[in-house]
């Protein structure tokens, strides 16, 4: 896999106040179709020290750095995904023979992104720092891959640019010192992010939509499609479920589960995230930290649970299976192997956000003669992962065998899941850090 580019970078400054900065980046990469060679990425920006303005007077905001950014980039396709290519097999009375491989794509080019940046740095009462960044990020000629008419004799899939992925949210970082004497400081960091994305368009006007993960315009990357029970009744005598129906989809009732379309059951991709940290300096020699981090807005697939209840053989090993009568009939509508291959478990597809106390530390700044020849020496002693706050019900609200899912497959194979993986243990470490 080869690359052969250009960059050239133009800076100005006025009164090293006014800063701009002009850049293009020309790019050719082996992996690009035959038909297509140099792709060009502009890019500008511009920032302002406000503060230092002859006009400023604003006394408790103490600096204001407001700044702007437009650029693109890319990203190149997998090598040999534009190829053609074939496949040796053995042919008859044991010759050598080839048959077709991939279709290949000879105008097959890079992904492109467009972002906007907008953003400002200022300090506040000269005790609150701020970082604030809105980003907008359309991506076009996204590669998807896409399927060849039969008659071509080729049976895996072309990939092509046809797809388009719209991004947006903010950043904010802020430090904020609450108290600080001289033998005692208190300093609170924290941050928030949110995230949205959307796709466009992935080239397919009917799409077909698979159990699992779909990547389908008009929702977010990867989402969740599911068939959803919307009624229920409880059996008289077994204490399960019947007379189960579903939802039929836009415009339509109630339906059978049989026949029920897969609908959109949540995004994977979280919407919030963000983190508080304190810090509290006693004296000149003991630092003191805590630190809670937090994530909202996305699911994971359960199927820990799913596996545990329902059962591959019909045979439950959870709570539901015995002690029906304690939950709804909703959820005793999916407990079933068949039914959930089938596309009939969004209850098993759960609120994944959660809070974490993620850490807490207290570290011990040595006296300079304990230990000769150190400039410095500290001891730390810290705890982590703690405690977690969530509504997820399987083990841990974090753990995913498969980060990378986003095609539509029967079972868990091509999902976000949780099943195989170890969740984060608690422990206890001590450090002792030394310069010398």
């Amino acid at each position: 896999n080869t690359t052969v580019g250009a960059y050239g970078q133009e800076q100005f400054s006025w009164n090293d106040r006014l800063f701009l900065t002009g850049a293009l980046r020309v790019d050719n990469n082996s992996a690009f179709g035959e038909n297509f060679k140099w792709i060009t990425y502009p890019k500008v920006s511009a920032s302002w020290v406000v503060n230092e303005e002859p006009f400023w007077h604003e006394s408790f905001i103490n600096t204001l750095h407001v700044r702007a950014a437009y650029g693109e980039s890319g990203r190149a396709p997998a090598v040999f995904s534009a190829l053609r290519t074939y496949l040796p097999i053995q042919g008859p009375l044991g010759s050598n023979a080839i048959t077709a491989g991939a279709y290949g794509n000879p105008d097959l080019k890079p992904e492109r992104g467009k972002e906007v940046e907008l953003g400002f740095e200022a300090q506040l009462f000269k005790r609150l720092d701020l970082d604030f960044t809105y980003y907008n990020k359309h991506t076009l000629n996204e590669i998807v891959p896409h399927a060849v008419a039969p008659s071509t004799g080729f049976s895996q899939l072309q990939f092509v640019n046809i797809g388009q992925v719209n991004n947006h949210g903010v950043e904010l970082q802020a430090t904020f010192r609450a108290i600080t004497r001289p033998s005692f400081r208190w300093e609170i960091t924290g941050n928030i992010a949110t995230a949205n994305n959307k796709i466009i368009t992935v080239g397919d006007s009917n799409p077909v939509i698979g159990i699992g993960q779909n990547n389908i315009a008009g929702y977010p990357i990867a989402s969740y499609f599911a068939k959803k029970v919307i009624s229920a009744d409880r059996d008289p005598k077994t204490g399960g479920a019947t007379n189960i129906m579903c939802d039929g989809g836009p415009g339509n009732g109630p339906v059978s589960c049989d026949v029920a379309p897969l609908l959109y059951a949540g995004n994977p991709t979280p919407t919030l995230t963000g983190a508080i940290g304190n810090t509290f300096s006693i004296g000149k020699r003991l630092r003191l930290y805590a630190l809670v981090d937090f994530r909202h807005g996305n699911k994971l697939y359960n199927f820990v649970e799913e596996a545990r209840c329902a059962g591959e053989l019909g045979i439950g090993f959870c709570e539901a299976d015995y002690r029906p009568e304690k939950y709804s009939p909703i959820y005793l509508a999916e407990l079933n192997a068949s039914t959930a291959a089938g596309g009939l478990n969004d209850q098993f597809i759960q609120d994944d956000g959660f809070a974490k106390l993620r850490e807490i530390s207290a570290t011990y700044m040595l006296p300079d003669h304990l230990i000769p020849g150190v400039t410095t020496a500290s001891f730390t002693l810290a705890a982590r992962e703690l405690h977690t706050w969530t509504h997820y019900k399987g083990p841990d609200p974090e753990i995913n065998y498969n980060v990378n899912a986003g095609n539509a497959a029967v079972g868990p194979q091509n999902q976000n899941f949780d099943q195989g993986v170890l969740p984060p243990l608690s422990r206890i470490t001590a450090s002792l850090n030394i310069t010398f």
